[in-house]
């Protein structure tokens, strides 16, 4: 009985293990609530939703990994029970947004679905490593939390303020992912290698965040947003160069990398609400 209970309780099972997921689902959310500078009723009810909808994500995966074979039977019924908290917890703060009058995020869940399906279809085909292209479209997805937050706070819905905190979130986290797999290709590696191989492996880092930084710097000249902001994804623009060019992490474990990440979004995220606030 004893050994029942703990596998319900497994980490693995019931909660997210990649410590990049939780920054990427929660800066955006705490970036959009800190531009709306309010709180609302439904702000609560926005984070259980979105809280929640986050969670199923771990125990859905292990039920379809169970499916296609790829983990024990035992496991089954503590993934169903997880998935079945979590969903009901999602389903209560949908209902208690659209009570508060914030029924149009519903509209945002549509838009993750097929997103869902595409992950879990991999998953079915032991094919989710190493898929860049689906991670960048998944942490769209997350980024949307940053329009859910600021539109359900400031009351505003769907607004051109909203759909720029969801593009800046989704710039900075697309240009992340691209980065992390630079990185768990380095640590592969026993020595770095010379400076021009080095080049040719960062290319596609440094295009997303130097795009990123002449992206910002337009959208701040339009007015859209503060200059500030420029700041924070030049800051993102050194640390590709650092990691990808001056300094690869070489043989680095992946926990660390992510740590590292960790860091580097959550200072992200610190600078662009200091550019909004300030």
């Amino acid at each position: 009985m004893r050994q029942q209970s703990s596998t319900y309780l497994r980490p693995h099972i019931a909660l997210p293990q990649q410590h990049g997921a939780w920054v990427m689902w929660a800066g955006p959310l705490v970036f959009g609530l800190a531009v709306a500078r309010n709180l609302t009723p439904a702000t609560g009810w926005l984070l259980l939703a979105s809280l929640s909808a986050f969670m199923t994500l771990q125990p859905l995966t292990l039920v379809v990994k169970i499916w296609a074979g790829r983990r024990p039977r035992n496991e089954l019924g503590p993934g169903l029970l997880w998935l079945g908290l979590y969903a009901a917890a999602a389903l209560v703060g949908v209902i208690g947004l659209a009570l508060n009058g914030a029924g149009w995020t519903l509209m945002l869940g549509v838009l993750a679905a097929p997103v869902l399906i595409w992950q879990m279809s991999l998953v079915m085909r032991r094919e989710e490593r190493g898929q860049m292209g689906v991670e960048v479209v998944g942490s769209g997805v997350l980024a949307l939390n940053a329009l859910a937050g600021y539109g359900v706070a400031a009351e505003a819905g769907i607004d051109t303020r909203g759909l720029v905190l969801f593009a800046l979130s989704w710039l900075q986290s697309a240009a992340g992912i691209v980065y992390i797999f630079l990185c768990l290709d380095y640590r592969r590696m026993k020595t770095a290698p010379p400076l021009a191989e080095r080049q040719r492996l960062a290319r596609r880092a440094l295009l997303y965040s130097s795009f990123n930084v002449v992206a910002a710097m337009a959208l701040a000249a339009l007015g859209l947003t503060p200059w500030g902001v420029v700041i924070a994804f030049a800051l993102m623009l050194a640390e590709t160069a650092l990691g990808g060019l001056a300094q690869p992490p070489v043989g680095a474990r992946p926990a660390a990398i992510g740590v590292r990440q960790l860091i580097v979004t959550t200072v992200f995220f610190a600078v662009m609400i200091a550019a909004y606030l300030i």
